[in-house]
């Protein structure tokens, strides 16, 4: 998936805002940056980029845990599958209790070992140009995390009126991107749980 560079994004924020931070500044500017890559983050549970679609995981004591070696941290539960779905027609599906654990299976006498989660992945990284920092952001969050931190920056130098209205485009611009989510019916297919005479019968 396409992204922009921690540069550009900060070259942007700077347009924005008539000034060039100074090196105190961009301390303060890159929490704000984050703050807004995490609340765009929080927006939905459906970003392409975070969302996995039946991964296998395993399953200890009818438990799920966020973390496995060698795949992404779990950030939301969505869906868990016996069996890989969207592959075959009423895949048998799990009821799930999420818990600070991970997610427990309601899964009667059984005990499974392996389960098919569709999940949101943990958004992990923090942008920056420092050693572990990411500086790669998501296209889609790049005109959000831009306007929203211009938005912010004027709420700290205390333009609370223009702070307003920049955070008002802000959000419009996230919108337009949850828009793009919803028409690619993404959302419909995975969140939607649509209850038939097989499914409910092999259902746990």
């Amino acid at each position: 998936m396409q992204t922009r560079t921690y540069a550009e994004l900060l070259s942007l924020i700077q347009s924005l805002c008539g000034v060039v931070f100074a090196n105190l500044e961009l301390g303060r500017i890159k929490a704000l940056i984050n703050r807004r890559a995490r609340r765009a983050h929080r927006s939905t549970n459906y970003w392409p980029r975070f969302l996995k679609i039946g991964e296998s995981r395993t399953v200890n004591e009818n438990l799920i845990s966020y973390m496995e070696g060698g795949k992404d941290s779990i950030d939301t539960f969505l869906r868990v599958h016996k069996q890989a779905p969207w592959v075959t027609a009423s895949a048998q599906e799990y009821d799930i209790m999420v818990t600070a654990d991970g997610a427990m299976l309601i899964a009667g006498s059984t005990s499974p070992t392996e389960a098919f989660v569709t999940y949101k992945k943990q958004l992990s990284a923090n942008f920056g140009t420092d050693q572990l920092e990411d500086q790669n952001i998501p296209d889609e969050w790049f005109q959000y995390i831009a306007h929203g931190t211009y938005a912010d920056y004027l709420r700290a130098e205390g333009q609370q009126a223009k702070s307003v209205i920049a955070d008002q485009e802000a959000e419009i611009l996230l919108q337009e991107e949850l828009i793009r989510i919803d028409e690619q019916h993404t959302l419909q297919t995975v969140s939607n749980r649509i209850f038939t005479n097989a499914n409910m019968q092999l259902r746990y």
